[in-house]
């Protein structure tokens, strides 16, 4: 095994980890409650929720602008936004809480996969199967997240959206498909593979001595 000194930014890495990791804990018994609250329909018919718009929309309404002294006519194209569901239906609570908890378990075991990684790395052991499977859970993890976001935005869109009126804002239904998650798993997924020809490096270095 290759047990290196600890870098500032390993200890660094180690640490925020930790800490991250039970802040995260925290919000996974807070999001376990609120399913709860939602469930037993303890709010009543009084929840007042907001939930990011899955998708783009345009604007009519124009207006103007003073730009260098004169008056400028301009109109909002599009945007993203938030929606607030006025005395939220309880049926809608629950969606958006089994939501809120499945994107915390998801978000969860990436980061549980990530604080092991590191902490092998802090303790010195950094060319090790271990360290490769971690990766790949990592990259499962980031592709499910990606996955689960794409079906939630559907869902989301064609349950309520899609019959959203207003008098100046249309629903375009244009999906941001967040790839970069993708990008990043292909990344960890090709770092995992870096790490396989380094334990093999090592072992028959090893083999050598």
């Amino acid at each position: 095994m290759n047990k290196n000194k600890k870098p500032l930014s390993i200890r660094i890495i180690y640490w925020s980890t930790e800490v991250v990791f039970w802040l995260f804990l925290m919000v996974l018994v807070l999001s376990v409650g609120i399913n709860i609250a939602f469930f037993s329909e303890a709010f009543g018919d009084k929840m007042q929720l907001s939930a990011a718009l899955p998708v783009e929309v345009n604007y009519t309404e124009k207006g103007t602008m003073d730009i260098f002294g004169e008056p400028q006519e301009i109109e909002f194209t599009d945007a993203l936004g938030k929606i607030h569901f006025i005395d939220t239906n309880p049926d809608m609570a629950k969606v958006f809480g089994v939501a809120l908890l499945i994107v915390v378990i998801i978000s969860l075991y990436i980061f549980v996969n990530f604080r092991r990684f590191i902490g092998n790395v802090y303790r010195g052991y950094i060319f090790e199967p271990f360290n490769i499977q971690m990766l790949k859970n990592m990259a499962y993890g980031l592709v499910i997240f990606w996955i689960f976001d794409v079906i939630y935005k559907g869902v989301f869109y064609y349950l309520f959206v899609r019959n959203i009126e207003f008098k100046h804002l249309e629903i375009t239904g244009n999906f941001s498909s967040d790839g970069i998650l993708l990008v990043i798993a292909l990344f960890l997924w090709m770092l995992s593979h870096i790490f396989m020809i380094g334990v093999k490096l090592q072992k028959e270095q090893e083999l050598t001595v």
